[in-house]
């Protein structure tokens, strides 16, 4: 029996594996306005005069800059994350410019008090690109949108995000199509400009420790496919009452994750703190620990977990704006 007891760790740390499991978290917006921002400018520093060269080998079809800056503030509004929109649709870009102009600290200052915002977003540019390759082959097309947005009393913050959106493809393009799909262009981009300025969804792979000689982690497997988390947890929870330090280091590092899904970070870590001490062996009687368990999974996990710390506070700080 002592000889069975003595193999039991080693039975178990060698069935034991890694599942893999997909799980959707919220993520905070790519551009995240500051603290107060209630009210955006939507401004047009766009020019029919401007030739935007973003694919070498395509035509190249400015869109309505009027119907582009509509648009996107109607997708603002419809959003609900700004209380006012205010569309300023005269051209502050000079007519015979060519190229971008990125606006001043002190035109900033100056637009947004004559607009009374606390947010400018500015539009750089809309076009359609229509490939040259030979009309029997196609040639697809591609919408392009370029924005920045800056904020008053501050260094300038430079937001350009050059959006590919595929509006449609054609077997035998020609010029006369690419003018008449001109029209819904504007819409489409509108929905993909707002877009960084939104918490989104993104779906993100975990894992999580399982033995099969174990009753309580084939449980809490079940349980993790049919999300239920809290089953989950409970199984892992008496697992962690056992002799075997293995067990009570996967339970540990389970319940990260558990507690994670519940958006408790704070506890997520200590838990690891907890399995990270469940690596080591340390003697009795003194002398230099013992590296037992790879710590590896739980030193990478552990980091995942402070960004996703910083993720959840910048989500609730936009909330709260």
């Amino acid at each position: 029996m002592k000889k069975l007891l003595i193999l039991l760790p080693f039975l178990l740390a060698s069935c034991t594996e890694l599942m893999y499991v997909k799980v959707e978290q919220m993520l905070p917006p790519e551009i995240m306005p500051e603290w107060g921002t209630r009210s955006v400018g939507v401004v047009n520093n766009f020019s029919r005069n401007n030739v935007v060269v973003v694919n070498e080998e395509a035509s190249i079809y400015p869109c309505d800059p009027d119907s582009m800056i509509e648009e996107i503030a109607l997708s603002f509004a419809d959003a609900g994350i700004m209380d006012r929109v205010v569309v300023l649709d005269s051209v502050i870009y000079p007519a015979n410019g060519v190229s971008s102009h990125k606006l001043s600290q002190e035109e900033v200052n100056a637009l947004c008090d004559y607009l009374d915002v606390s947010l400018l977003y500015s539009l750089e540019y809309a076009c359609v690109a229509v490939n040259w390759g030979t009309a029997s082959i196609g040639r697809p097309m591609n919408a392009y949108l370029c924005s920045r947005f800056y904020t008053p009393d501050t260094d300038s913050l430079s937001g350009t995000a050059i959006l590919d959106k595929k509006v449609v493809e054609s077997w035998a393009y020609d010029t006369a199509q690419a003018r008449q799909i001109m029209p819904e262009v504007p819409y489409l981009l509108a929905q993909q400009a707002i877009v960084p300025y939104l918490p989104a969804w993104k779906e993100r792979e975990r894992v999580f420790y399982h033995n099969r000689l174990s009753y309580e982690l084939r449980e809490a497997r079940v349980y993790v496919a049919e999300d239920n988390w809290e089953a989950a947890a409970q199984q892992w929870r008496v697992l962690a009452q056992s002799k075997l330090r293995m067990c009570r280091f996967i339970a540990a590092y389970n319940m990260a994750l558990y507690y994670e899904m519940t958006d408790d970070i704070d506890q997520a870590i200590a838990s690891l703190d907890l399995a990270k001490e469940l690596t080591m062996r340390y003697p009795k009687k003194g002398g230099e620990p013992t590296q037992v368990i790879d710590p590896d999974y739980v030193n990478h996990y552990r980091e995942v977990l402070i960004e996703r710390r910083k993720e959840i506070e910048r989500i609730n700080s936009f909330w709260q704006r």
